[in-house]
């Protein structure tokens, strides 16, 4: 199967998640940081797939109680095991295998609880280059703290002769008792039953496992949903070989998969517990703008009425990019780009100049991303026919949805006034963004500034605005309100967000710190209540200006792209 239709008959979560993924905190992978840092099944749902409880059979046949399971311990839903054919494609679910360790025999489905995440690691993977050595050389103990609890670590070789694999084997399981050697009594006796040992040849192994270590060969996992995911690049930002021009592997940058694994599983929680309309924009069309002209691609789709969108609070964007091919590495594209949505005019349905949503692609990976926009729901407001424009200089299938939402909030928003966009940031920028005036009404409950902002191009002094830290002041009626991006140019803010949805293990430079985004993520909407700060049935005096060290940026080269708004609420 492709992934092409990967939204589309995915099967939802029943309860959340919270915070009991185990997940510890984020931050840097480097050799000086060992401590704790930080998509949908192409298949039929069914009553075996829902988020039910996995009864554990009782071994010894006497009724006692087996006591909690894994997932009641970790406070996660559990999952049923569904049987599936066996299909070594990305994204398909894992047919039952089984299969040798040095300890025990495994058969998928009769391990499997219904919350845990499957981690299969070579110990040479094909995207780790032969300069930067076997994989399993190092950082046993950092993968291990980095771990969410959730998650089976199983080691494979690639090595040909028997011997030579059970040497390796055999090293690394000494690296791993080094390691559990300094955990607590409970933390030791947690992972030493979660990680194991295979002693066949990573190919040899049966079924899509020794098919999938074979080619791609980059390790594969089965995630929460039972579905097979490639492991993305071992990279690690604290390592530049300036010999190679690029970045030694770190086997601790696998656990940033089980991270963004659990990430999914609360995500797809909290949308299956929404009460919510789905219109689809684009579903698993290809979208490209190979020549690079600004020709998106256009989707027009009869909202809901005008009655009915009167119901709504709440407006999210849900855009899956899925790779052009089979894999990731080598059919997705390979850079980082902008992606936006506009909403085209109705008398003029072919001026499409409304800006709706902004992401910025991976290196050379997947992703689905699904943020809040509600303070823009009044772009929306009559329902009917309306165009929409997509954007992307990269080919990607690409689906596309509007989630209208029923949160039961106090106050929905009613008016959204356009203030200023972005442009070059140069000495001439503030002249660009004059005051702005906006009438408030009088019965207005809330009103709130909202913002999408994000800085590109690597321009002297400071890197600018890509990764240097500006001030934006929006000031309504005097009063300033900043946002700032102290995060820019840091060796491992975006990495620290694999938590929060940034696409993990990319291969670029995804780990570092950017102006208001990351690579593979969405850019937010920001909001800030500037209720106290606006004269309710009067006009609002709106300011906006940009500086870099308190002062113009004196530099050319440097862009901001801006989206700014003010968002009436009642």
């Amino acid at each position: 199967m492709g992934i092409r239709n990967v939204l589309l008959l995915f099967p939802a979560l029943l309860a959340g998640c919270g915070d009991d993924n185990g997940n510890g905190d984020a931050g840097d992978v480097g050799d000086a940081a060992e401590a704790d840092v930080a998509p949908e099944a192409d298949v039929e749902p069914d009553a075996d797939a829902a988020d039910v409880p996995v009864e554990i059979e009782d071994a010894d046949g006497d009724g006692a109680d087996a006591g909690p399971t894994v997932c009641e311990q970790l406070g996660l839903p559990a999952r049923a095991w569904v049987e599936a054919p066996d299909d070594p494609s990305l994204f398909a679910v894992a047919a039952d295998l089984t299969f040798e360790t040095l300890d025990d025999v495994w058969t998928l489905r009769d391990h499997w609880s219904g919350c845990e995440t499957l981690m299969f690691v070579q110990d040479e993977p094909r995207q780790v280059d032969d300069w930067a050595g076997p994989l399993w050389g190092r950082d046993v103990r950092s993968l291990l703290s980095r771990s969410p609890r959730n998650t089976h670590w199983f080691f494979v070789s690639t090595q040909v002769v028997g011997s030579t694999r059970l040497e390796a084997l055999a090293a690394l399981q000494t690296e791993v008792e080094t390691a559990l050697g300094g955990m607590s009594e409970e933390d030791r006796a947690w992972w030493s039953e979660r990680v194991h040992y295979l002693p066949a040849r990573a190919r040899d192994l049966p079924g899509w496992l020794g098919t999938l270590m074979n080619s791609p060969g980059w390790g594969v996992a089965v995630d929460r949903f039972q579905r097979l995911r490639f492991l993305g690049s071992y990279g690690d930002s604290g390592r530049y070989d300036a010999a190679h021009g690029w970045f030694r592997a770190n086997l601790a940058m696998a656990a940033n998969e089980v991270r963004y694994y659990n990430f999914e599983a609360e995500r797809e929680a909290r949308l299956a517990a929404e009460d919510a309309v789905v219109v689809r924009l684009f579903d698993g069309v290809a979208i490209s703008d190979p020549g690079w002209t600004g020709t998106p691609g256009y989707a027009e789709v009869e909202l809901p009425d005008a009655a009915t969108m009167a119901g709504f609070d709440g407006l999210e964007l849900d855009l899956t990019l899925a790779c052009v091919g089979d894999g990731e590495y080598g059919d997705c594209p390979a850079w980082d780009y902008d992606v936006l949505l506009y909403l085209c005019d109705v008398a003029e349905p072919d001026r499409c100049d409304t800006w709706l949503g902004h992401w910025i692609t991976t290196y050379h990976r997947w992703g689905r991303w699904v943020h809040d926009v509600s303070g823009l729901l009044p772009l929306l407001a009559d329902g009917g026919t309306r165009r929409f424009a997509f954007y992307t200089t990269q080919e990607y299938e690409v689906t596309l949805d509007l989630r209208f939402l029923r949160r039961g909030d106090d106050t929905r928003p009613v008016e959204a006034h356009f203030l200023w966009g972005g442009g070059d940031f140069n000495a001439d920028y503030d002249a660009l963004h004059p005051p702005v005036t906006v009438p408030v009404p009088a019965d207005a409950v809330r009103v709130e500034l909202a913002t999408v902002l994000t800085g590109h191009g690597g321009a002297d002094p400071g890197n600018c605005s890509e990764f240097c830290d500006m001030n934006h002041h929006f000031r309504v009626n005097g009063h300033d309100n900043v946002r700032r991006f102290p995060e820019a140019g840091t060796e491992s803010d975006c990495m620290s967000k694999v938590s929060e949805g940034t696409v993990p293990n990319q291969y670029g430079t995804w780990w570092y710190g950017r102006s208001g985004w990351c690579p593979g993520r969405e850019v937010p909407l920001h909001v800030v209540d500037v209720t106290d700060q606006v004269v309710l049935g009067g006009d609002n005096t709106l300011e906006y200006t940009a500086d870099y060290l308190g002062a113009p940026y004196p530099g050319s080269g440097a862009h901001i792209r801006l989206s700014s708004w003010l968002i009436v609420r009642r």
